[in-house]
């Protein structure tokens, strides 16, 4: 990976988002570009594009969502050859098509994550590689207002916290780590590296700067994207406090990391 890659993609999502997902997805990026990911390549749970215009430097193959207006925002981006509007549990997509799969914290808002696992498996040619990113339900625990309330003797209303956030942002499987790489195992794929991601310093940044986020988040409805007002000055400002910790490389984590390779066919 080039010594500039993370700076890229943490200015890039500072151009596009709020902070809290800008740390986030930073480092999700980091790991990826650590690939050279071989075409043609499926991105699935594309969303509105947003990951890939801060990631892609060229047009990703293809691009799937259940969301029809989040296709049409992610057309605008040019980050995608093809956009389809398809239920990952069910791809609309012949066997052995992509060399690369890849999935950004999807997984764990989709239920029956096994289907997808299956679906991704049958639609990677022999050698291919999956890359995912997964939340897991050490999450919760390393964010920051919530285990406060807790310490502050209020763990009902954490409690009630947590059940709303997870409803807010769909989330459907929050899973141990070890489950994860069964599962991933069970579908047929040869794990080749699985590693803790997101420290749990970035999780409580995450946690803290979520509530400036709202006003980019009240604007999806109306116009599909998050927009963001932020000068040049003041972007520079944070990737000078904050690109030294979304570059460090993580000891530990509350997200999952997981590279897989469908086996080649016997001869």
């Amino acid at each position: 990976m080039k010594k500039n890659n993370t700076e890229k993609y943490f200015r890039r999502y500072l151009r596009l988002g709020p902070l809290a997902l800008a740390l986030w997805r930073s480092v999700e990026a980091r790991h990826l570009g650590k690939l050279e990911l071989k075409r043609p390549i499926l991105d699935l749970g594309c969303g509105f594009g947003e990951f890939a215009q801060a990631y892609a430097d060229e047009p990703i193959d293809m691009g799937i969502d259940l969301s029809a207006k989040d296709l049409y925002i992610a057309s605008k981006t040019k980050k995608y050859k093809n956009l389809t509007l398809a239920d990952a549990r069910d791809l609309p997509f012949a066997d052995n098509s992509y060399a690369t799969v890849f999935s950004i914290s999807t997984l764990e808002h989709i239920e029956n994550s096994d289907k997808v696992l299956k679906e991704a498996y049958r639609v990677l040619k022999p050698g291919g590689i999956l890359f995912l990113t997964l939340e897991t339900d050490e999450v919760d625990e390393a964010t920051f207002y919530r285990p406060l309330l807790k310490k502050l003797g209020m763990p009902s209303v954490a409690n009630f916290a947590t059940k709303r956030y997870n409803s807010l942002f769909h989330r459907q499987t929050l899973l141990p780590k070890s489950v994860w790489g069964k599962k991933i195992e069970k579908a047929g794929f040869v794990v080749e590296k699985q590693q803790d991601i997101i420290s749990k310093k970035v999780n409580k940044l995450f946690d803290i700067w979520l509530i400036t986020a709202w006003p980019s988040q009240l604007l999806r409805p109306f116009i599909g994207k998050r927009v963001v007002f932020r000068p040049k000055f003041i972007e520079d400002i944070m990737v000078k406090k904050y690109l030294p910790l979304v570059s460090k490389e993580e000891k530990e984590g509350t997200n999952l990391l997981f590279i897989a390779k469908k086996p080649r066919s016997k001869k």
